[in-house]
C-alpha cells in the first residue's frame, strides 16, 4: 500500500513539473525554430525571439529592420532572384556596418520575411516596425538601400509589386 502512494506521489510530482515546464519559458527562451546558420546569425546580431511575440516585433535595431525590408523588397521582383552580394554591399555602405554584420543581416532577413507571411505583408509590417524604432531618421538610408536593390534587379526599374510597396511606404511614413 505504501508503494502505491509513493508511485502516485511520484506521478503527481512529474505531472506538476511537466506542466510548469510547458507554461514557463524554461525550454524555449530566445530559441528560434530555424536552421543553424540563421540561429548563428541571430546570435551574432543579438536578435532574440520572444515567446508569444511576432518575430518582426522583436527586431531591436533599425539596421536589421532595413535589411529585412530590403530582402522583402527584393523578393517582390518575381522576374529575377537577387544574389546576396549586392545586398551585403549595399547594407555595408549605406548602414555603415561591418561586412560580417551585413552578411549576418542578409542571412537573417529572408527568414524574418518568411515569418512575416511573405514579401508584401512582411514589408508593410516591417515598415511599421521601422517607424516605431526610429521615427524616420533611417528613412534616407532605407531609400538608398532599396534603390541599390532596384538597380541590382533585372530591369533597373521597380516591378509593379515593388511600386505598390513604395506607395505603402510613403503612406506609412507620410512622405507623399
Amino acid at each position: 500500500m505504501l508503494e502505491f502512494f509513493l508511485l502516485l506521489a511520484a506521478i503527481a510530482v512529474g505531472a506538476y513539473v511537466y506542466r510548469r515546464m510547458q507554461r514557463g519559458a524554461y525550454v524555449t527562451v530566445g530559441v528560434i525554430a530555424a536552421p543553424a546558420p540563421i540561429r548563428a546569425a541571430a546570435k551574432r546580431l543579438g536578435y532574440r525571439a520572444q515567446p508569444n511575440v511576432h518575430s518582426i516585433n522583436t527586431i531591436h535595431t533599425p539596421e536589421l529592420c532595413v535589411a529585412s525590408m530590403a530582402a522583402a523588397f527584393a523578393q517582390m521582383d518575381k522576374t529575377q532572384q537577387l544574389p546576396d552580394e549586392p545586398l551585403i554591399a549595399s547594407l555595408q555602405n549605406r548602414l555603415q556596418v561591418t561586412k560580417t554584420e551585413a552578411s549576418d543581416m542578409a542571412i537573417l532577413a529572408p527568414w524574418l520575411v518568411a515569418q512575416g507571411g511573405g514579401a508584401t505583408p512582411a514589408f508593410q509590417h516591417l515598415t511599421k516596425r521601422l517607424k516605431q524604432l526610429d521615427h524616420g531618421p533611417d528613412f534616407d538610408k532605407l531609400m538608398r538601400v532599396l534603390g541599390d536593390v532596384t538597380a541590382a534587379g533585372s530591369k533597373g526599374m521597380p516591378s509593379p509589386a515593388q511600386a505598390d510597396a513604395m506607395g505603402a511606404l510613403a503612406r506609412i511614413f507620410r512622405t507623399a
